[in-house]
């Protein structure tokens, strides 16, 4: 990249960012979604994301400061049968983190297998006690069809079935997203994206989020970018 497509490019985004910023002040409508903040993906977790403990203070943040601003405040729960596909100890002599492939109503896709997590009902399933749930408005459960894994809060990974999601921001006249949660690199980053895909403008939060490799959060970072996700810093929402 040549020195003027760079600058051209920050001032692209410098652009974004000030009309973000714009019309969070002057009230455009806002939600904040923070996805899968559940005991299983913090530290101490069955899918434990590293250092992901280090989130709650910053969502928790995010979250007071969006509801003084009468904003939106929806969290998401995987919420996974027993005998759920994405679960390692339901495939034979596979291990966990292997990559199978999988029918899905006449498509193949590619399936990472993982411990078992988010079980329905269990403790592990529960958002963590460490959040300002008080302020949550609404809780959409995904992961339900034990057939296909569902990454994004929006819709399954085959787009079977969508969730409430969209629905609920529709109907509230939501125009912006604010994302955080778990993990970076997988469930945030497909929500991100098909935040974009169903009209919102979309922004994730650094500090919000983690990855399950953290060597990939630069890049999905730079990847969400290029597909037109805002990735701002908690103090660029807050003290601006």
């Amino acid at each position: 990249m040549t020195t003027s497509n760079a600058t051209q490019n920050a001032g692209q985004l410098y652009v974004q960012h000030v009309e973000f910023l714009r019309e969070l002040l002057f009230g455009e409508k806002v939600a904040l979604i923070l996805v899968d903040i559940q005991n299983d993906f913090l530290e101490g977790g069955s899918l434990q994301v590293p250092e992901s403990l280090t989130i709650l203070k910053p969502v928790n943040e995010l979250i007071e400061y969006i509801k003084s601003k009468h904003g939106l405040i929806i969290a998401t729960q995987d919420w996974h049968p027993k005998d759920h596909i994405s679960f390692a100890s339901n495939h034979s002599k596979k291990n966990v983190f292997d990559t199978v492939q999988i029918e899905v109503e006449g498509a193949t896709l590619d399936q990472v297998l993982w411990p078992d997590h988010c079980v329905q009902n269990s403790s592990g399933a529960e958002l963590s006690k460490a959040l300002n749930a008080h302020h949550i408005d609404y809780v959409v459960k995904k992961g339900m069809n034990r057939q296909v894994d569902s990454y994004s809060a929006f819709a399954d990974n085959n787009y079977c079935e969508v969730t409430e999601l969209a629905k609920i921001l529709y109907q509230h006249f939501i125009e912006q997203v604010i994302i955080v949660g778990l993990a970076a690199d997988y469930c945030v980053k497909f929500t991100c994206l098909d935040a974009i895909k169903f009209g919102f403008k979309t922004i994730l939060v650094k500090e919000g989020t983690k990855a399950v490799d953290s060597n990939n959060i630069e890049s999905t970072f730079q990847y969400l970018q290029s597909k037109g996700v805002l990735v701002q810093s908690v103090s660029d929402i807050i003290h601006n």
